[in-house]
């Protein structure tokens, strides 16, 4: 891999040369191929399949590592829900909020696209909660609207703004995840484009960007909030840099969070007076060193007691819903209204993934590996003869993919048209979710 001579000079200097040249090895190499389970759709007889040898990512019980690359796209499983395809690092944020959250929260994921964070956070902050899932640029909006339906949880507020537009709102979090905009060191093994794309005014230009960000959201944060700042780059402009400058510009500090030393995450690289701290708790992964992309994680709290002291009480997405689509562009919020055509209701494909959804609203009928494949597809199904006509909810092993009308002779295929599947391959059954019975 031909790296910008810059980035070689500057990161070698931070890393060290036994550190930079693991990193130079990991980039000649594969990227581990890691996912996370999905605790609200699957039961205790559902688990990642042998043939894949998985493995449990430490930081997070519900990831884990597969020592080969499935066909996800062809994996029915998949496109219900059942598990996002996620890389190991940012699973860190798991273990972060885990160890912070303990009672019902408002979140925000301000930085959301497409959508990994966001449902690795929903999977561990308590029930009771509700999550602001954000996302600024529209088209991105639109596939993170899209993957979180797939997870199905009832409580995830799915919008389009940019963060000024939630500091206009005055809505305030007691956890903000700021996963800002990078110049993507940390990404180059999997995205080659990222290595063409990088330049010094690149980095320079993100780093003031990342200020931006935190400056419109600060106000946000609920007096002794917490705010996860991450990036996916190396350099300390990027990242120690913008913390110490959180800390310099608002009345804040950082939180230690504990890690096994197993699990190899670096700390900060800097001598500890160019941070301008000798207590600089932060959180690097570097490939070749960790099992994983490049992450940088910081975890600080808002100074001021927390107004709502005791959270012993549940924070309803009703309350906030009616507001909240006032002053911002809300794309969904748990499970869409069905709509009227002629004498029925047609339903929302939202609310055949929602966990929150009767289940027995409409006949189910499960289907085989080329027929689910063939729906996700968007083309003409066809159904048993002993189904009922009508609207139904067509599963795949039990768990939901869409509805379907069924005319007896066909069924008219319900699944969202920019959904579907493009390719016209079918490959063999991935077999990734094995059931126990």
């Amino acid at each position: 891999m031909n790296l910008p001579k810059d980035f070689e000079n500057y990161t070698r200097r931070l890393f060290g040369d036994t550190r930079y040249q693991l990193f130079l090895q990991s980039l000649e190499q594969e990227a581990p191929v890691s996912i996370r389970l999905n605790p609200f759709k699957l039961g205790a007889n559902e688990r990642v399949s042998a043939s894949y040898d998985p493995q449990q990512i430490p930081w997070c019980k519900e990831g884990f590592y597969l020592d080969k690359r499935p066909n996800f796209t062809f994996d029915p499983m998949f496109h219900a829900g059942t598990y996002y395809v996620q890389e190991a690092s940012s699973m860190f944020l798991a273990h972060v909020l885990r160890h912070l959250v303990k009672h019902p929260v408002t979140m925000l994921d301000l930085c959301a696209a497409p959508g990994g964070k966001s449902t690795c956070a929903r999977a561990v902050i308590p029930e009771g909660s509700v999550l602001f899932s954000n996302e600024p640029l529209g088209k991105r909006a639109q596939i993170l609207a899209e993957n979180i339906q797939k997870f199905g949880h009832p409580d995830v507020v799915v919008t389009n703004n940019y963060p000024r537009d939630y500091k206009k709102t005055k809505l305030t979090f007691d956890v903000i995840l700021a996963d800002v905009p990078c110049s993507g060191e940390g990404m180059f093994r999997k995205d080659p484009k990222a290595v063409e794309e990088w330049n010094l005014r690149n980095v320079e230009h993100c780093a003031r960007l990342q200020r931006e960000i935190i400056a419109d959201i600060w106000d946000n944060l609920t007096p002794g909030g917490i705010l996860v700042f991450s990036t996916c780059t190396f350099n300390a402009h990027e990242n120690e840099e913008n913390i110490a400058w959180i800390l310099n510009e608002y009345d804040a500090r950082l939180i230690d969070i504990p890690v096994e030393s197993d699990w190899e995450v670096t700390g900060s690289l800097l001598d500890p007076q160019a941070t301008g701290t000798h207590d600089f708790p932060i959180y690097r992964f570097i490939p070749g060193i960790s099992k994983g992309e490049g992450l940088f994680m910081a975890v600080i709290r808002k100074k001021g007691e927390c107004e709502r002291k005791d959270h012993r009480w549940a924070i309803s997405a009703e309350d906030l819903i009616p507001y909240a689509k006032k002053k911002l562009k809300v794309l969904s919020c748990g499970a869409k209204d069905g709509v009227e055509k002629g004498n029925m209701i047609i339903p929302d494909h939202s609310s055949a993934l929602s966990i929150a959804t009767d289940k027995n609203m409409f006949p189910v009928v499960d289907v085989d590996y080329t027929t689910a494949v063939s729906y996700l597809r968007r083309e003409a199904i066809v159904l048993p003869q002993d189904v009922v006509r009508g609207i139904v909810t067509l599963t795949y092993k039990g768990h939901a993919i869409g509805f379907a009308k069924n005319l007896g002779n066909r069924a008219n295929n319900l699944y969202p048209h920019e959904w579907r599947i493009k390719s016209g391959h079918i490959p063999d059954e991935p077999n990734i979710i094995d059931i126990s019975l």
